[in-house]
């Protein structure tokens, strides 16, 4: 069981939302229940606590002031500085309907500490001003169902369907100060997505290659105010669409701790208000270099880490994942 826990927390570490060793190990996992299945084996239980911390900074002549991610703004704020680092508490719950079909739900509690300095135009002089709002409260509530298409041959593939709500705070009914930034910042962002996903796994002595992709839908909203300055009480806002890819391998150290190495790309769409492309709204590349461990603590019970480490100026400077999983 240990073993199983390790190939589970190395997809997880390098995969992230997404879902590793010899093949003695990935023999031992598919054997562990009589079963090749890598998700949550049926009639078993699991919950997993789980923290994010990510940091992202720019220095921009000029930024969007909606924040809906840490590593995705729009809005309208004239700024030279931006430092927004983001703190995630998290309880994942999955349950196992059958050896092939694994359910999931994730409650997530959002901390945000956003801090700008910024340039105020007029006059011969520009006054520098810093401005900090800072704030947490429920995210944005997600469920997801995955499904391995293959027990017995290789490789394995496990396809995947991410719902995420509306429930955190939504950028679009939080007020704006004077300088058109938040002063409680949201926690979601603002309307509902749908995720499809597909993720490949390889086992290759002495290590087991793995992929994923998968494209996000994010559903149009309405703002509950004008955002375009066309005088409109209630403007409808989309928000870019993305495609992700990730890839990587991981290795057994021993039947207890693995480590991985991946990386990953999002691209992110441009985001509309009324149908027309949203003011400084732009395509943006996300990419980022990912390595993480899994131990297991117990043969119930194991810690998995992963850290990213942005390589574009889109992309979150770092982002420090720890999770978790207890199995019942």
């Amino acid at each position: 069981m240990n073993k199983r826990i390790i190939f589970a927390g190395l997809l997880l570490s390098v995969a992230g939302s997404v879902q590793a060793q010899d093949r003695q190990v990935v023999d031992t996992v598919a054997n562990a229940l009589d079963t090749q299945g890598l998700l949550t084996p049926a009639g078993h239980f699991e919950i997993e606590p789980s923290f994010s911390y990510s940091q992202n900074t720019s220095n921009r002549i000029s930024i969007l002031g909606y924040s809906v991610l840490p590593a995705l703004v729009v809005g309208l704020i004239q700024a030279e500085d931006s430092d927004l680092a983001t703190l995630t508490w998290g309880l994942a719950a999955r349950y196992g309907l059958t050896n092939r079909i694994e359910l999931e739900m994730r409650v997530p509690w959002v901390y945000r500490h956003d801090s700008y300095t910024f340039r105020e135009p007029g006059g011969p002089e520009v006054t520098t001003s810093t401005f900090v709002s800072n704030g947490g409260g429920l995210g944005d509530i997600e469920g997801a169902i995955r499904y391995q298409f293959n027990l017995e041959s290789v490789p394995f593939w496990i396809g995947g369907l991410r719902v995420k709500s509306d429930t955190g705070d939504s950028p679009f009914d939080q007020e704006l100060n004077s300088d058109g930034i938040f002063s409680d910042p949201p926690t979601g962002s603002g309307a509902w997505a749908i995720e499809p996903s597909l993720t490949l796994i390889y086992p290759s002595d002495p290590a087991v290659l793995f992929g994923s992709a998968g494209y996000t839908w994010n559903l149009e909203a309405d703002a509950g105010r004008d955002l375009d300055g066309d005088d409109r009480a209630n403007d409808n806002v989309d928000l870019g669409d993305s495609f992700f890819l990730g890839m990587g391998m991981g290795f057994a150290v021993n039947n207890r701790l693995s480590f991985s190495l991946g990386v990953n790309h999002r691209t992110v769409f441009i985001s509309r208000v009324n149908g027309r492309r949203a003011s400084g709204a732009e395509v943006l590349q996300l990419d980022s270099l990912t390595t993480g461990f899994s131990l297991a603590l117990t043969d119930r019970t194991s810690i998995n880490m992963n850290l990213q480490a942005g390589l574009t100026e889109d992309a979150p400077d770092v982002q420090v994942n720890f999770g978790m999983p207890i199995s019942f």
